[in-house]
């Protein structure tokens, strides 16, 4: 078994045009006058819908023409084996939709778009209607998805992906106890110091977990853009609200802690922007008896404030095997 790092460090798509879309782009008093933010979201935008629509026509060279070829990227799907990531990873043009076979449409539900202060980094959320045609019916399953975007030249390209069905916490500490819970893929980690940044930004990342409701508030973006995404489909909260979060722990019991297993750190070119896409490991006890719950989760900060490096986004889930959320969408354990 893995080591965990332990967080203390010591413990065609139809998608656009139908009118429920709803795009975001708050505008900051310390960004850069020269820029048009409106017009950096509108491209994004299109940048998104288009990728969907790439999707759902099957054209994945298209779509990887979308992500960054010249930088490290992070993918993560819904199923436990779905995890691309490296510098232009072959895994990019590989079709990995779950239900292929079935000509899966998406469409955009709720599409939000933040930009960094400067304008060169964006971190979007979208819960997307994943519409699968199966056994004579049609089905649209909700899948969140969260992503950074970061600017290059005149576009924006893809460098981290994190997909996800909400499943309630409950149910994955069972299925982690009776061995129903898919270990996610594994990821080489990647921590370069030569970023700066990197150390305090894993540590951080580790730390916020476990530790007190203090130091919780200070690393925690409560601005509009600020989004937290745990597991449980009830669990979304923004702007102020994410001081409401419950802590990861809390979600599985007295006593739980969180490790970091495998992480993959990335800092913008400007020095203001990181993301971290990690493996989570819970220990927990599930009537007495210790059980471990692995997780995803994503992160992006940024460097906003008196207290240096703020968490805008965090996207934590349980990757669902095909063969669970088929049980879950159609009532039957038949799958791809």
């Amino acid at each position: 078994m893995r080591r965990a790092l332990c967080v203390a460090f010591g413990c065609a798509v139809a998608c656009g045009g139908n009118g429920d879309r709803r795009v975001t782009a708050p505008v900051d008093a310390r960004s850069d006058p020269q820029l048009d933010r409106q017009a950096l979201v509108r491209d994004l935008e299109a940048t998104v819908l288009e990728n969907y629509s790439q999707l759902t026509l099957g054209n994945f060279e298209a779509f990887r023409d979308g992500v960054a070829g010249d930088q490290p990227i992070v993918l993560l799907g819904v199923s436990p084996r779905d995890v691309v990531y490296g510098v232009a990873p072959p895994g990019v043009a590989v079709d990995r939709r779950p239900y292929r076979r079935f000509g899966p449409t998406i469409y955009s539900k709720n599409l939000d778009i933040h930009l960094s202060a400067d304008g060169s980094v964006a971190w979007v959320f979208d819960e997307i209607s994943y519409r699968v045609q199966y056994m004579g019916r049609q089905a649209s399953i909700p899948i969140r998805v969260t992503g950074v975007y970061v600017r290059d030249v005149e576009r924006w390209v893809l460098v981290m992906e994190h997909q996800s069905y909400a499943i309630a916490s409950d149910d994955i500490l069972r299925f982690a106890a009776t061995g129903q819970l898919r270990k996610p893929g594994e990821m080489k980690n990647r921590y370069v110091k030569s970023e700066g940044a990197s150390t305090l930004l894993l540590r951080t990342a580790g730390r916020f977990h476990n530790s007190d409701e203090r130091y919780r508030q200070r690393k925690l973006s409560t601005q509009d853009d600020a989004l937290i995404l745990l597991p449980d489909p009830d669990h979304e909260f923004r702007g102020a609200k994410t001081a409401d979060a419950p802590s990861l722990p809390a979600l599985f019991g007295d006593g739980a802690t969180v490790g970091l297993r495998d992480y993959r750190v990335h800092v913008a070119r400007s020095r203001r922007v990181a993301w971290i896409a990690a493996n989570l490991v819970i220990r927990a006890t599930l009537d007495g008896d210790p059980v471990e719950v692995e997780l995803r989760a994503t992160y992006v900060f940024e460097n906003r404030s008196e207290w240096g490096w703020e968490i805008v986004q965090m996207h934590v889930s349980a990757p669902v095997h095909l063969r669970e959320l088929t049980r879950r969408i159609f009532g039957t354990v038949r799958s791809e």
